[in-house]
């Protein structure tokens, strides 16, 4: 969502799968000191004070992508992605019924630990213990476990409260009952409208603690007096005291300070304590406005955990308070990266910033990077409507708007991807402005009437363009290979009946099933299309309606296998020749191969050889007095604008120029009538348009290029193809920082070319002097596209900006290894 998922993974990944890297966080390594607790039967001994609540693995799963982790049960990890650590935990999971109550209560603590509560109040100790059992101090942690994990999972709910009330109704002087208290007593304080128990049970605990100060080691003694002393600082801030938090908090710092950790195990214990009572410190600081203790905590913070993203957080929110928001950028932006906690917040914060800069369309990009991240919030919400207003652009406010209103039956509708592209993940109402967002429902459409249009839209999207989507959405529930492996309830009416019409393909008429085959292709099917409708040769075909649905297959054939390698229409070109060939399937034939010809075998000769076809059919077709004035006007168009390949490839301008004068007129003088009319001559206008750009472009005739790119972005300002033509424009005029803005919103329009639109618009901002920018979207490009080489060197190059050179530099290198690995193994 906003960082390379290795990156989220490494930080976090005990909560992924129980292994720890160089830069996991203090925090997450709480599942790492339970599992030793449990390995050596130890479920008494102190472990990490803070727990993370249920959502956190669901955030940390969404925002990294990494969907096969997704787990609630230790079992539910494959074992192939699982460390041998969570592979205990899981194998000790599910034999918990035969464990002892030690085993019982280690486990528990561990599955706490790593962020899987269900696994503990459902499994392992579904039912309250009896509050008697509960004196017993391994019995009461067992129990203490259960009240942590429904909390974590429900928050302050009557099971929350129930499941704490044998430990807190008549504590027995044990560690684990000192912790209950202080715990029961802070979530009061934090959570609760009422929080007039809290003293009392915090003082409680402090009783308690002074009578078994005598059991306890040093270490064990200070760590709980200053978790104690972290709990009632919480309650005084509630009060607005924090002069009496801050003076309790100098108190048992002090004392944690002086303290040596016994070993390795309790060496995690101190960092936790030691991490903890500095955020609460620099929070006060803050609070109080003593800008020298708050600069202090904020450099012992960073050097004790720099892969925090709280520590990251108050680091920007200081740079902002004293105006430097350059510093301040880089740090939210940072900090954005190492959640899940507070992406959308940094993000948005970050946004701030750069508008403040004078970096508004930057601007853009972060509040709908935070909207994507947290769609359901109205701070991101009302960032992204104001920018989106802000720009004029009402249409995608709107959808904005649509898109923060929760929908229990359909939670995937939240998701700004699938909103605006809904047609391409189920078959959907996409509601994006742009031009090719609802091909899929036009040809579902058609085969749902059994039509077929003589004149369609002519926008072929890449192979890629369905996995890009759901990659880039995290709706990787979406990712099938056939559309009955879609889960039912992300089904609409329209996906049933594609299932149904694909289950009875071999049943279909010739003209349905090439229907059927254009709404598979356009969702993202070609493969199942090439399976569906096995190869036959030419001289086997008999009726049109056979010759039609074989060039189709030849088309979808040749689309696929772009970027792999050319597929030559063969068939196709044979048909054209077939006698039952009608003149209009002929037509399209030969326009479709002046274009293969142009663009793969380059051959002059052969693009001439049919466009003489291709204009003898046009002459049958306009004469013909069964095609419409529409129909006709769009085939001419069509026509021109296709075979001007030839002269371009001859070089020829005059003959170029003549062609799409045609083509370009035609396209003006089309008389649509009726949305679906509408529709194919804005499509058609805009691709003569477009095409008319490059042919200047490729002349030198660079203004006019200019005027004609901003027509085509008048008739479809989401297309981001279009978008990078300006910013290739604004670069041919020496002005790097406007074309970053134009490959920005290409990327923010994804995603044909989203990964493009970053690095290009890094290498940009690189080149305008614009560093934090520039490192950013470096990162941008490699969280979608991993193994580009160019990013990753530039983000080498400007790593230190957004404070990640070392990271940036190390990750280039294992890049550059691994491809110098691979081309050496493809030498012979």
């Amino acid at each position: 969502m906003n960082a390379p998922s290795w990156l989220t993974f490494e930080v976090h990944r005990p909560y992924f799968d129980g292994a720890e890297s160089p830069a996991t966080v203090i925090q997450a390594r709480s599942p790492v000191l339970a599992a030793r607790r449990f390995e050596r039967r130890a479920p008494t001994a102190l472990r990490f004070g803070m727990t993370m609540p249920a959502s956190y693995r669901r955030l940390l799963v969404e925002e990294s992508r990494l969907a096969a982790y997704r787990a609630a049960r230790p079992t539910d990890l494959p074992e192939e992605l699982a460390s041998p650590a969570w592979r205990r935990m899981a194998a000790a999971h599910r034999r918990h019924t035969e464990l002892d109550l030690v085993d019982r209560a280690g486990l528990a603590h561990w599955l706490v630990a790593a962020c899987l509560p269900a696994a503990v109040f459902e499994d392992v100790l579904p039912a309250d213990l009896d509050p008697a059992d509960c004196q017993d101090p391994v019995a009461a942690g067992l129990q203490a476990a259960r009240a942590v994990a429904l909390f974590a999972a429900e928050g302050l709910s009557e099971r929350t409260a129930a499941a704490y009330r044998p430990l807190v109704d008549r504590p027995s002087p044990t560690v684990a009952h000192v912790q209950a208290l202080a715990g029961w007593g802070y979530l009061l304080a934090r959570h609760a409208g009422d929080d007039s128990a809290a003293p009392l049970l915090l003082d409680r605990a402090r009783g308690l603690l002074k009578e078994i100060e005598g059991e306890l080691t040093t270490f064990e003694h200070t760590v709980l007096t200053a978790r104690l002393a972290l709990r009632e600082v919480m309650a005084a801030e509630r009060h607005q005291d924090f002069a009496g938090a801050r003076a309790l908090l100098a108190t048992v710092r002090q004392e944690v300070a002086g303290l040596t950790a016994p070993d390795q195990d309790d060496e995690l214990v101190l960092l936790e304590t030691r991490r903890r009572l500095l955020d609460r410190s620099l929070e006060i600081a803050v609070r109080l406005a003593d800008g020298p203790a708050e600069q202090e905590a904020l450099a012992e913070g960073l050097a004790l955990d720099p892969w925090d993203v709280k520590i990251r957080m108050q680091a920007a929110q200081a740079h902002e308070r004293v105006g430097e928001h350059e510093a301040a950028l880089a740090g939210y932006l940072h900090a954005a990266r190492l959640g899940p906690f507070g992406t959308a917040f940094a993000l948005l914060r970050a946004a701030a910033c750069a508008r403040t800069l004078g970096h508004r369309e930057f601007a853009r990009v972060l509040d709908e990077r935070a909207f994507r991240a947290a769609p359901r919030a109205r701070a991101t919400r009302d960032a992204l409507l104001a920018a989106c207003r802000q720009d004029g652009d009402q249409a995608l406010a709107e959808l904005v708007e649509r898109t923060a209103t929760r929908d229990p039956q359909r939670p995937y509708a939240n998701n700004w991807h699938y909103r605006m592209y809904a047609a391409y993940f189920n078959l959907g109402d996409s509601e994006s402005p742009g031009l090719y967002a609802k091909l899929p429902t036009l040809a579902y459409e058609f085969a749902e009437r059994g039509e077929r249009p003589e004149v369609n839209w002519q926008r072929l999207m890449p192979p890629a363009f369905r996995g890009n989507l759901i990659r880039e959405s995290g709706l990787t529930e979406f990712a099938v290979a056939h559309p009955a492996d879609l889960p039912e309830h992300l089904r609409t009416p329209r996906w049933e009946q594609l299932c149904d019409w694909v289950a009875d393909f071999e049943q279909l008429g010739t003209e349905q099933q090439h229907q059927v085959g254009v709404v598979l292709y356009r969702i993202g099917f070609a493969r199942l299309v090439l399976e569906l409708i096995p190869a036959r040769p030419a001289d086997q075909l008999r009726t049109a309606a056979e010759l039609r649905l074989h060039h189709w297959r030849d088309v979808v054939r040749y689309v696929a296998a772009v970027g792999t390698g050319v597929a030559a229409p063969e068939t196709s070109f044979a048909i054209a020749d077939h006698p039952a060939c009608p003149t209009q399937l002929r037509f399209v034939i030969a326009v479709f191969a002046v274009v293969f010809h142009a663009r793969e075998t380059k051959s002059v000769a052969q693009a001439e050889r049919w466009r003489q076809i291709g204009a003898a059919a046009l002459a049958e077709l306009l004469a013909d007095p069964g095609y419409s004035p529409f129909e006709k006007t769009m085939m001419e168009s069509r026509f021109y604008r296709s075979v001007s390949f030839v002269p371009f490839l001859r070089k020829d301008r005059a003959w170029l120029a003549d062609d799409m004068d045609r083509a370009e007129e035609s396209a003006r003088r089309v008389p649509a009538e009726g949305p679906y009319q509408e529709f194919l001559k804005r499509e058609n206008l805009r691709a003569c348009v477009e095409s008319r750009s490059k042919e200047c472009y490729a002349f030198g005739e660079d203004e006019q290029g200019d005027r004609l790119v901003a027509e085509a972005l008048e008739l479809d300002p989401y297309e981001p193809k279009t978008h990078i033509e300006v910013a290739e424009s604004l670069l041919r005029r020496g002005r790097p920082r406007e074309a970053a803005d134009s490959y920005l919103r290409t990327a923010r329009l994804g995603p044909v070319s989203t990964a493009l639109g970053y690095a290009s618009a890094a290498e940009c901002l690189r080149r305008a002097d614009a560093p934090v920018l520039a490192e950013d979207c470096y990162l941008q490009a490699l969280r979608l596209d991993p193994f580009a080489i160019s990013a990753a060197r530039g983000w080498a190059e400007v790593g230190d900006a957004g404070g990640m050179g070392e990271l940036a530099r190390g990750y280039l290198a294992e890049l550059e290894a691994w491809g110098a690995e691979r081309r050496a193994g493809r030498q012979p």
